[in-house]
């Protein structure tokens, strides 16, 4: 049995102080006070108030959420109230979500369709911001494929966070850093997951802060841990909304407010009905309202099935409609529930939305198309972000500027492309041109595989330009994808040859297979360095050529971006400044690449044991600066002779680097190296080059062909394969003869590098047996 309510009202208005007088002058049981400072203290009391008060955007009020109304006399507010409290004896269920939020920080709210999922967790973040809580709006998501529901919830977490061009990972850490920092008590609010999502998605959504709260919404998916199931109204409310004496019907539809709220409307507008009579299904309910509606009403319902379930800008409704009546159309839906007003733009009810469409079917989509390119080229580009993300707006972030609503220019972009993503689908004339702004997005937000998928799309059409094959070129290259970005990029030429950017990433990808000479003539040597971008990518040019120096010199023109910051930490290290190049690294932000440098930098004069010590107390065991020492120290016990230990120690920090990193990053490709002379000096030359061999083009790639970790790849391949009998002896002496020529001449080889290509040359020649020949040597190639 439920405990009584000890308070009948929770009050939190910026007009508090009146409407607390008022309501406790007319014998109303108030709590007022700031429930966030202390969770279990506001949970209790919110559990313990039979109605809240707050100040909340219209369509959101529901009988045990009131919302102000602007004006209101005191009279009229304390009657509303009153008449609320004695209306039932339940409590509102935002006491359950704030608990639950208190005890495991992340809470699921599922339910059908219609139910009130969206209005629950938008009713308690506002309550949130009231009393100081920041809060992260992202979603709607459930019209997307699984598939896409990762890069669509980094584009808008890091629009409602105000950022841009940091990956999603990188985005996280830094978001929880700021967070942490500042103090600040945040929600983040993710509306409708869809289901279906691979297992582990979810808790990439929630962010590593302990700060922060997570509220998800979702018609059907899973999740463990805290799961809320948002109930129908009870009996009493249900036959309050009804209108009419049927308590039976109230318990078919298991008080579902849509159903009840549209069977209201058709017994009121069918004279002689009764809802005992009538549908008690929402779908069927639904369809009851939504054929007496006007025209317009019914186009404009239609119009959401084209479009994202987000907020819709009036110009973009107006223009895909044929009827000029849409304020009309729009209040006529807003009065059953089946749309309401966000920042001045109109968000329909999803499941009004899809009764219409099945129901009318869907509508053109050329003209809303026409109207919301119309839109995103008067608009400004999306750059810094701005989805809605505070509920509070005047209480900005300590950490950053509160993020915008839709109404400002970045805020609306976003709202744009959400509709322009789901419009391209409709409209296959305009399908090119809605698609290009969102692949844009993608890519500068950091997401160059969210940006790649759409780019294919765009180049399937048959409709692709110059630059769309030069831009999806571009981000290839970005993922890694050197061989397709050099045939786009070339294709790009074909079709435009001036194309400065296509020659540009086609040089690009010709550095990243090594093919240095043909990318000085494709780009190189023919352009001079134009913008601080090309600058950035001529300095890589000159490094993954050997001459860090020459990249540095570029760099220093190049402008303060993180990037270019990185890219000369790089130049710094391999240019024999480790302590510059440690202070560089240092300096950048939530950084796992910066992080590895600084700790390379540090190991020239610490011992690694030592240094993964320090960083490993200091930072935790999966930080990118532990993670980089515990590669040296490893290593460093085969110097000592014991290559079972640092197979052991090896191969359990493979695996963490894989996981922090990823597979191609230059920490996991050193990894994996070292794991290869583990398994030489134990005579495992099969596995050794397995290993070698998985990491040759990612080094060709990042680390340029006479790196000297490049270098040793190609002597260690070439010996392992000699060694171990495996395919044709000319390879190996191929591998290891190109090498020791391009060891000759590299800069920055180690004598000990130089010796051991002078070794593996003799060794590969060597008649068989080679074992009884290599203990002489076996220093030089393994030390």
């Amino acid at each position: 049995m439920a405990a009584a309510a000890r308070f009948d009202v929770f009050l939190c208005s910026a007009a508090a102080d009146p409407a607390e007088k008022a309501l406790r002058a007319d014998g109303l049981r108030v709590f007022r006070g700031n429930p966030f400072d202390d969770f279990e203290v506001g949970a209790r009391e919110l559990a313990a108030s039979r109605v809240v008060l707050a100040d909340l955007p219209p369509g959101l009020r529901t009988d045990r959420v009131l919302a102000t109304v602007p004006g209101e006399s005191l009279p009229e507010l304390v009657r509303r109230v009153r008449a609320a409290v004695a209306g039932g004896s339940g409590h509102s269920p935002l006491g359950t979500v704030h608990r639950e939020l208190d005890a495991r920080r992340v809470v699921l709210l599922t339910g059908p369709a219609g139910v009130g999922k969206t209005t629950l967790a938008e009713q308690y973040a506002c309550v949130f911001g009231h009393f100081g809580g920041r809060v992260l709006r992202t979603g709607p998501f459930g019209h997307l494929d699984p598939d896409d529901f990762l890069p669509q919830f980094h584009l808008a977490l890091a629009t409602a966070a105000g950022t841009s061009g940091l990956g999603f990972d990188r985005l996280r850490a830094r978001l929880a850093r700021t967070i942490e920092a500042a103090g600040e008590r945040v929600l983040l609010l993710v509306d409708d997951v869809p289901a279906g999502l691979p297992p582990g998605v979810l808790d990439r959504v929630v962010l590593p802060e302990r700060g922060i709260r997570t509220l998800l919404t979702s018609r059907r998916a899973r999740r463990p841990g805290a799961t809320v199931e948002v109930p129908g109204l009870p009996l009493e409310e249900g036959l309050r909304l009804l209108g009419a004496p049927a308590p039976g019907f109230v318990a078919r539809c298991d008080g579902h407010p849509m159903t009840l709220r549209a069977t209201a409307f058709t017994v009121r507008h069918l004279p002689g009905s009764s809802p005992d009579a009538l549908p008690d299904t929402a779908p069927h309910a639904i369809r009851e309202v939504l054929v007496r509606l006007s025209g317009p009403a019914r186009e404009l319902v239609r119009l959401g099935g084209v479009l994202a379930p987000a907020p819709i800008p009036p110009e973009v409704a107006r223009g895909g409609l044929e009827s000029a009546e849409f304020e009309a159309a729009a209040e006529e839906l807003a009065a059953q529930g089946f749309a309401r007003w966000v920042d001045g733009n109109v968000q329909l009810q999803a499941l009004a939305v899809e009764v219409a469409c099945g129901e009318f079917g869907q509508p053109d989509a050329d003209r809303a198309a026409e109207a919301m390119l119309a839109e995103l080229a008067g608009g400004d580009r999306l750059a810094d972000g701005g989805l809605p993300g505070s509920a509070s707006p005047d209480q900005p972030s300590a950490a950053e500027p509160a993020p915008p609503t839709h109404a400002t220019a970045a805020g609306r972009r976003y709202l744009l492309l959400q509709h322009a993503r789901v419009l391209a689908d409709h409209s296959p004339a305009h399908r090119v041109a809605l698609l290009r702004p969102l692949a844009a997005a993608h890519e500068t937000h950091g997401d160059p595989a969210a940006a790649g998928e759409v780019h294919a799309v765009i180049l399937a059409t048959g409709e692709g330009t110059s630059a769309d094959f030069a831009a999806a070129a571009r981000v290839e290259l970005a993922c890694g994808l050197d061989a397709e970005a050099l045939g786009h990029a070339r294709q790009a030429l074909v079709l435009a040859p001036g194309n400065r950017e296509a020659a540009l990433v086609a040089a690009q990808a010709l550095d990243s297979q090594g093919h240095y000479a043909e990318a000085d003539r494709v780009f190189w040597h023919s352009h001079l360095p134009a913008t601080s971008e090309e600058r950035h990518h001529a300095a890589k040019a000159r490094r993954l050529r050997g001459h860090p120096r020459e990249a540095l010199a570029l760099l220093e023109s190049a402008g303060p971006r993180d990037e270019t910051a990185l890219e000369y930490a790089r130049n710094l290290l391999q240019a024999g400044q480790p302590k510059r190049a440690r202070d560089v690294a240092a300096g950048i932000d939530d950084c796992p690449d910066a992080q590895v440098i600084e700790a390379e930098a540090a190991l020239t004069d610490q011992e690694p044991a030592d240094l993964e010590t320090t960083y490993a107390h200091r930072y935790g065991s999966e930080s990118p600066l532990t993670l980089a020492a515990s590669v040296h120290a490893g290593r460093a016990l085969l110097a000592l002779g014991q290559p079972q230990q640092a197979l052991e120690k090896l191969a359990g920090t493979e695996q963490l680097v894989r996981r922090v990193l990823g597979d191609d990053h230059p920490l996991h490709l050193r990894v994996r190296h070292a794991l290869g002379l583990a398994h030489a000096r134990l005579r495992d030359f099969d596995r050794q080059a397995d290993l070698l061999e998985s990491i040759r083009k990612p080094q060709l790639r990042l680390l340029g062909r006479t790196h000297p970790e490049t270098l040793e790849t190609g002597l260690d391949l070439g010996l392992a394969l000699a060694l171990g009998g495996r395919g044709p002896l000319d390879r190996a002496t191929g591998l290891v003869d190109d090498a020791a020529r391009d060891a000759e001449t590299a800069a920055g080889v180690s004598p000990a590098l130089a010796a051991k290509a002078r070794a593996a040359k003799q060794v590969v020649r060597l008649p068989e047996p080679f074992v009884s020949a290599l203990h002489a040597l076996e220093k030089l190639i393994w030390p």
